[in-house]
């Protein structure tokens, strides 16, 4: 009689970096990687991984138990355009309804993604794949909102901070966090006048930041940068937020490989 496989449970909130990894990454319909349990059936084939996935418009949408965000009224964010951040979702998770082992969560969003603000109500909307609005979306935006910009590094990362300790409370899961590989491949950029505020630049500062953020509270990173730097950023990626499926392969692998020593593995396969 076989024996049941033991249930790895992934809460992920991020984006493409998150998704490609540990679920799938297909290009033009073609499946390139088939996320984290290729790794499991190799290194751990008594386990199987279940990956529950939200996209993420930014971090700071991301609401902490019993808190409800300033969100845009229901109608309208039915009849908005929703791209890949349904808007009815951007402010709403189910992180905390279920139980989970691991919470994955990612830099990306916070690095990347700029978001408008409601004028009289206050508040924050990714709109998503704008250049395909229609005209009246695209005049609600330019008459009802203004630009909020990208997110600040300081009150991101104190959000993040109230937010692992809120799942290391409520859930007992491990938290790891995705940073940001900021290269492109191809670049080779020797003076930084006039590029201060790249994203290149912007990512190694929250980079950093999350670096010293771990150090005070104990949780994992998964080193994108590191992963690639290791590999050969013109290896293994496409542009700044894509990787081919040997690196999220690495990726996979890195995930695994900190809840191998975080001691997961043990608990699991140890357990009767």
């Amino acid at each position: 009689m076989t024996a049941a496989r033991r249930v790895l449970r992934i809460f992920a909130r991020g984006n493409v970096d998150v998704r490609d990894s540990l679920l799938w990454s297909r290009v033009g319909g073609e499946l390139q990687w088939n996320g984290i349990n290729e790794v499991l059936r190799t290194r751990h084939p008594g386990v199987v991984a279940r990956v529950r996935h939200e996209t993420c418009a930014r971090l700071d949408l991301l609401p902490l138990p019993g808190e409800t965000l300033p969100a845009p009224p229901e109608e309208l964010a039915r009849r908005l355009p929703s791209g890949f951040h349904p808007i009815p979702r951007q402010h709403l998770t189910a992180l905390f309804d279920g139980p989970a082992d691991a919470v994955v969560l990612s830099l990306q969003s916070a690095v990347t993604n700029a978001l408008v603000r409601h004028r009289r109500d206050g508040w924050l909307l990714l709109p998503d794949t704008v250049e395909r609005w229609d005209a009246g979306a695209l005049r609600f935006l330019r008459e009802e909102c203004e630009n909020a910009g990208l997110a600040p590094l300081e009150p991101t990362l104190q959000r993040l901070e109230r937010l692992v300790l809120a799942i290391e409370e409520r859930l007992g899961a491990h938290v790891l966090v995705y940073n940001l590989s900021p290269w492109v491949p191809g670049e080779r950029i020797h003076s930084w006048v006039g590029a201060e505020d790249s994203l290149a630049l912007r990512a190694q500062r929250f980079n950093v930041a999350l670096a010293e953020l771990s150090a005070r509270l104990g949780f994992s990173i998964v080193d994108v940068d590191r992963i690639c730097a290791a590999a050969g950023t013109d290896e293994v990626k496409v542009d700044l937020f894509h990787l081919n499926a040997r690196g999220w392969r690495l990726v996979a692998e890195e995930v695994v490989r900190i809840l191998e020593e975080r001691g997961w593995f043990d608990a699991a396969e140890g357990s009767p």
